[in-house]
């Protein structure tokens, strides 16, 4: 086990650390189990006088995922994954990702057979945390449209054909 590994019970702490600072109204769950694990969220927000929605989606319902039309702040895909086909599983994240939300979190076990970090890192997502559960690791992925691609060093003025030429003369 890796020593940066968390414990289990860490993983809902953490995703209730990107709930809170997303500060999320609209919220898609999609998972096997219901959304009682993001209830510490939703009364915080009552509390402030602030409603969140949550729109709860089961792996039985996958086909729905495709005909909603509405937008969300954040999705939450925890024990989601694991009960599709891989092609399948890798067309939700995409939809998530393409038309559903600018950010998700993704909570899964990596394993040699279903999935490894290369699949999740071409779907844009990065690793947050690891947490021990029994006899596996669970990782805990984010995607974020505003994090996704940063604008490397060398994309400005500074360093195009003759930067010292630059705004001098105008052909």
């Amino acid at each position: 086990m890796n020593p940066s590994t968390k414990p289990f019970e860490a993983l809902l702490f953490d995703i209730d650390t990107l709930l809170n600072v997303s500060q999320a109204e609209q919220v898609l769950w999609l998972s096997a189990s219901d959304a009682s694990a993001i209830e510490n969220y939703r009364a915080q927000k009552a509390v402030l006088g602030h409603s969140v929605n949550v729109h709860e989606l089961k792996p039985s319902e996958f086909e729905e995922l495709f005909s909603l039309q509405q937008r969300f702040d954040i999705a939450i895909v925890y024990d989601y994954v694991e009960h599709l086909e891989k092609k399948d599983a890798i067309r939700a994240l995409a939809r998530l990702r393409d038309f559903l939300c600018p950010q998700y979190c993704l909570a899964l076990t990596l394993d040699e057979k279903n999935w490894q970090l290369s699949d999740l890192l071409s779907l844009g997502l990065s690793r947050v945390s690891s947490y021990a559960r029994a006899d596996h690791e669970i990782a805990l992925f984010k995607y974020s449209i505003s994090n996704y691609k940063q604008t490397p060093d060398w994309l400005n003025a500074d360093n195009w054909a003759n930067p010292k030429m630059w705004g001098k003369y105008w052909w």
